[in-house]
């Protein structure tokens, strides 16, 4: 699945024309990084670098950009992960701080749930989000899911220890709620 489509959004894989978009839109925006275990970069050097990475990542993983499907410019990026034999997590959901508010966090979670419980069979998807982002947290408790556990984290670039929440949602509630 290269490509995911809902309204106003895309979830795409990565392209060249990506470099700036998302150097400027997310990876040196230092706001939106206090929620992201990623460090953020400045540099054009750095953001080529980390573009080869993702693009190469995405080759073998449900990784996205997300792009304003108008413009087909990058504004952010999620994806998922199997955490173990159908269970599937987020890969993490992040959108440039000019695209907040819009509704594109409730069209990036609906794809990913559709692409986990409809097109990948998932039996649970597990939402993890640091304990004081409350939009996140909001946006999961939105679609139904529950509190699971918490872990004690530490970022490796900073060394900033959290609390990340996980959220569950079982694919017989995804269902009911989406029939």
């Amino acid at each position: 699945m290269d490509k995911l489509i809902s309204k106003n959004i895309l979830l795409r894989k990565a392209e060249l024309k990506d470099l700036e978009p998302m150097l400027n839109n997310i990876w040196s925006d230092e706001e939106i990084f206090k929620f992201m275990a990623w460090k953020p970069i400045y540099t054009m050097a750095e953001a080529q670098m980390r573009l080869e990475n993702i693009i190469e990542f995405q080759k073998a993983n449900y990784f996205y950009f997300v792009a304003e499907k108008e413009t087909d410019e990058a504004i952010g990026f999620a994806g998922i992960k199997e955490i173990e034999p159908g269970v599937y997590g987020d890969a993490g959901i992040c959108i440039a701080q000019k695209c907040q508010g819009l509704g594109f966090g409730k069209e990036i979670l609906s794809l990913l749930l559709d692409l986990a419980f409809n097109k990948l069979g998932a039996n649970e998807f597990i939402y993890g989000c640091m304990s004081h982002n409350e939009r996140s947290k909001n946006l999961c408790l939105k679609f139904g899911f529950e509190y699971k556990d918490s872990t004690i984290r530490t970022r490796s670039w900073d060394d900033y220890s959290f609390q990340d929440d996980h959220y569950s949602l079982k694919r017989e509630k995804y269902l009911s709620q989406n029939s």
